[in-house]
């Protein structure tokens, strides 16, 4: 697996998608560290921030500090956050749909996440419209 993946990073064509738990420490994340190695200059890697449902309390502004791209190194496509179904929607049978919606919903009624004034940078809708864009 790990083969595939390298092919996969080292190609210059791809968008590197550095996917990491709000709830796990961003600087120490092995995708990020691979990504480094192959697009130092981070020009190609969008790290995409996901469960921020399960910050810690107390954590949520550093979360929002490093989605703003204010605690770590620059990224030429910026971070983004994404909210996904847990595990009770997904029992429930929760569309895609219905989860998107919710997303929508966690973001715009949840501090801090309601105040960030770059809509753009949380949903999965605009991660699509971000990864249509590079094209």
């Amino acid at each position: 697996i790990s083969g595939l993946m390298n092919d996969y990073l080292s190609n210059p064509r791809c968008v590197i998608l550095a996917v990491q738990p709000c709830n796990v420490d961003f600087h120490n994340s092995q995708i990020l560290s691979e990504a480094k190695k192959v697009d130092p200059e981070t020009k190609r890697t969008i790290p995409v921030l996901t469960k921020p449902d399960l910050i810690d309390d107390g954590g949520e502004m550093g979360v929002k500090e490093l989605l703003l791209g204010l605690k770590t190194d620059s990224f030429d496509l910026g971070f983004h956050m994404c909210k996904g179904r847990g595990q009770a929607a997904l029992n429930s049978n929760e569309s895609i749909d219905e989860g998107l919606k919710h997303e929508e919903s966690f973001f715009n009624n949840t501090e801090p996440w309601r105040s960030i004034e770059d809509r753009k940078l949380l949903g999965t809708k605009n991660l699509r419209v971000k990864l249509a864009q590079l094209q």
